[in-house]
This record gives C-alpha cells, structure tokens and sequence, in this order.
C-alpha cells in the first residue's frame, strides 16, 4: 500500500450527501418562511445552483483524495482548492473503526476511520468508501498485527467471542435512554413547524366519533405520545445493537454492530485505559449492567461519550467471568470503603441545590396565581432522594494493581483502574471538608482530547491518604489540590 490510492467513486456522492445534510434545516426553514412570489422562482434556481455546485465539489474532493501507507505511517493527501497533507504514525493509532451504511453496502463497500489518542472531535482519518478486502488489508497494517498464513482460518485465531442473545437485545432496548432522545428530537421539531400541523382538525375529527373532554383528549394524546417514543426508542436501540459481537483475536477485541448500518471497531489490549461499568435506575433493580471500554483514543462520532461498548447488557454476577476472557487485566470488585456516615448530609444537599435556586420563583407564582404552584416544592424532597442514594454508593477499594471506584450521578458507575493506566491523581480538600475530615479523590485517564476523570467526593481524610499513597508508589504525576468549595 504504498502507492497512493483513491476510495472508490461512491466516496464523492457520499461527500455531497453530508454536505447536503449540513445545510437541508436551513433549506427547510426557508421553504416553510417563503420567499415569496416575487422571489420564489430566484429562490429555486439558486438552490438547485447550490446543490450542483456542492455535487460537483464531491466530486473534486473524492478526486483530490488519496492515502498510503509508508514509512510506518498513515499518509492522507487532500483539497480541492487548497492541497494538504496529513500524516499519522502507526504507533499513534488507538482504534480502527469499520462500518457499514446502506449506500456502502449496496457496492459492497465500508467505510474505515482512524482515531488516535488527543485527535479531537472528529476521527484523525476517514476514508468514507473503500473495498472490504482493502479495509481488512489497511487494518491489519495500522494495527500492526502479526502475518498469518493465508490457509488459516479465523477459527484458529478466535479465543474468545461473546454475541448478545434475543433476550439481551430487547431488555436492553426497552431499558435504554432511547425514549428521552426521540422526544427530545419531537418536541424539537414541534417547536420549529407546531403552527403548520393540523392539530385543531384532528381534535374535531376524534370528537366527531368519540365524545372526550379537553383534559381526556390530551392525557391520551400523551399517552399515545410516550407509547410511540418508547417503540420508536426500542426500533433505533435494536437497530444499533442487532448481531453485537465480541471476538478476541491475539491481543486485539474486534466488537461488530448494527443491522442497518454495520460497524466494527479494533481496539488493541494494550490501548485499554480502563473499565466503565454502567447501571442505569431501571437495569440496576433487574441486575444488568453495560461495560464500556475507555480507551486512549477517542472522536464524538462514537456517540458513547469517547468510549467503546464492551457488552451492551449483561447480567452482573456474568462480568467477572466475560472480563477474565477478554481483558484479563481487570477484575470486578466489591466495594468495601464507602463514605463514611457524617458525609451523607452533604450528599443530600447537593442534590438539592439544583432545586434550591427556583425556590423563589414557585412562592412568586403561587402566590400570583394559585397555590398548587407550592407542589413544585416537592422537587427539594427528591432531590434530597437522590442525593442519598448517592451517598449510599459512593466508594473505594484496592486489589493489588487495581483501584476500584465507585459513584453516582443518575446511573451507578462503577470504574476500574489498573495503576499504571492512571495519568494522574488528585487528592482534594475544601475547607467545609477539613473540618469533618473528609476529602475527595480524582483519577484521570487518557481518553479523547483533554482525558476524562472520575470522582468520589466526601471520603474520609485517612482514606484519600490510603489511595494517594498507593498510586504515590509509581512515578506519575500526583496532585494535592486545597480549594475552598
């Protein structure tokens, strides 16, 4: 491959799509505000202008892109006005991404990208069509696996593999926040074209056949609203999820996804930073979980927050068993030291204190208009709630090389961190702090642009000192903060 290469044509019609998909809001919006009759004609042909001018630019740009590889590195040329060059060495490269969508594999095509660690928003390198056979080539190069003989099968190469079952899929699917995304994304567009959906005429066209008051009409219309999100949230969880499959090949994980669009990602052992495992309010009562990889690199096209779906849902008592297959590296602790009791009042208070700030504004309301505004009140006790349960989680343990941390926000969360993995250590104390003799613990690791951190606040003091003594055994950077919170 050092000879440089074009991705396959397709690659400048997908350009114009995406170019196509920035700028369809913007088309739609002004279809809806009209131009007006004066202008109606100048606006059409300035569109379709605009869409050919952007097909056409696809077109260069597919033309003007090439890659190699050469010299140990990832070499990139690309512009179409102006000529640029990018190259990335192999050594860099965290994860290596292989996916599918519908126009891919109508000409048998994938689509390859390339993260390393500090890459930023977006994949270092994208190569948006190219041949499968070609993917699995360039894979093989950038993750500098080693040489097989071409009579092996994938058979002898496969350790391990783990596939979610039909069951697995749809409890995560119903369990998912899916529900939240897809009534975000209505109410989004109620909000943008309410005034010209005809709202009034179905209302008339119910109470022509049934006979509802006002009130009935709409706690049905949101229940048939909720009821439809949800299918909807379970149909897009379902279609990402379809046929997940782990399989562990040597020291690399190859996680396949998606039914629709199919996606493979490549992630070299060594690259893993740590454990994240995730239980949401209603997995958490049912005793499943999902485990995310948090590995070096990272680009927001994943969608997972930089991290990497190791299981989507597995049982709890069942994870300790799939990590000592596939990151043998990391165990499943117990947490045995909690936050000690005195700590629990601030744990309640600062659930409350989101609440705490529209206190004002509920007694100015219900005063002006009517007193069931003071039921807003009732956020301070639920608040309060969730700050216990909170407390009630919050902890740590050591085992040998692995520090375990546990917490809450609105999932339980709990992380894994093996010692040389940690990019550094923060032991911190506020002044309300030092006078209960409690202190907080953050640990970060190399992930995406700036690192990530996990946090367990409000430990007793000699146990800060315990963590920070056992990581202080290494040399990496280690922080001691005092801060006045």
């Amino acid at each position: 491959m050092s000879e440089p290469r074009r991705m396959h044509p397709v690659a400048g019609f997908l350009s114009f799509l995406k170019q196509l998909k920035d700028i369809i809001i913007p088309f739609i919006f002004i279809f809806f505000v009209g131009p007006g009759d004066d202008l109606g004609k100048y606006y059409f042909m300035g569109a379709a202008v605009l869409v050919f001018l952007m097909l056409v630019f696809g077109i260069l740009h597919w033309y003007r892109y090439s890659y190699r590889v050469e010299n140990g590195e990832l070499r990139i040329e690309y512009g179409v006005f102006i000529r640029k060059k990018r190259f990335i060495p192999i050594e860099r490269i965290q994860t290596i991404d292989v996916s599918a969508g519908i126009i891919q594999r109508i000409f048998g095509l994938v689509k390859l990208q390339v993260e390393t660690a500090g890459g930023g928003m977006q994949a270092e390198a994208v190569l948006t069509a190219i041949k499968e056979e070609e993917a699995d080539q360039l894979r093989e190069i950038l993750s500098r696996s080693k040489t097989h003989q071409e009579e092996e099968t994938e058979t002898q190469h496969t350790r391990f593999s783990y596939q979610i079952t039909q069951k697995e899929l749809l409890v995560l699917a119903s369990t998912s926040g899916g529900i939240g995304i897809v009534i975000s994304g209505v109410l989004a567009f109620l909000s943008q074209f309410a005034e010209y959906l005809p709202f009034e005429k179905l209302y008339n066209t119910i109470e022509k056949y049934v006979s509802l008051s006002i009130l009935i009409y709409i706690i049905v219309l949101i229940a048939l609203f909720l009821f439809i999100a949800w299918f909807v949230g379970i149909l897009i969880m379902t279609l990402r999820y379809a046929n997940f499959t782990v399989v562990k090949r040597d020291d690399e994980l190859f996680i396949t996804r998606g039914l629709i669009e199919k996606k493979q990602t490549t992630i070299p052992l060594t690259r893993i930073q740590a454990i994240r495992i995730g239980e949401n309010l209603i997995r958490q009562p049912l005793g499943y979980a999902t485990v995310y990889i948090e590995s070096a690199g990272g680009s927001m096209d994943k969608g997972e927050d930089f991290s990497t779906v190791l299981f989507p849902l597995i049982k709890k008592s069942a994870i300790n068993d799939l990590l000592h297959h596939f990151v043998p590296e990391y165990k499943m602790c117990d947490v045995e030291n909690y936050v000690p009791s005195k700590a629990k009042w601030r744990y309640m208070f600062r659930g409350m204190l989101p609440f705490v700030i529209f206190i004002p504004a509920i007694v100015m309301l219900s005063y002006a208009f009517s007193s069931w505004g003071y039921l807003g009140l009732l956020l301070l006790p639920i608040g309060a709630i969730f700050g216990y349960s909170r407390y009630k989680v919050a902890g740590w343990r050591i085992e040998d090389d692995q520090l375990t941390l546990q917490f809450r926000f609105f999932s339980k969360i709990t992380v894994l961190h093996h010692k040389r993995r940690i990019q550094s250590m923060d032991k911190k104390q506020s002044i309300f702090q030092r006078k209960k003799d409690l202190g907080s613990v953050r640990s970060f690791i190399k992930s995406a642009v700036t690192g990530k951190g996990f946090e367990v606040k409000d430990l007793q003091i000699s146990d800060c000192w315990t963590i920070w003594e056992w990581y202080r055994k290494r040399n990496k950077k280690v922080t001691e903060d005092i801060t006045v919170e």
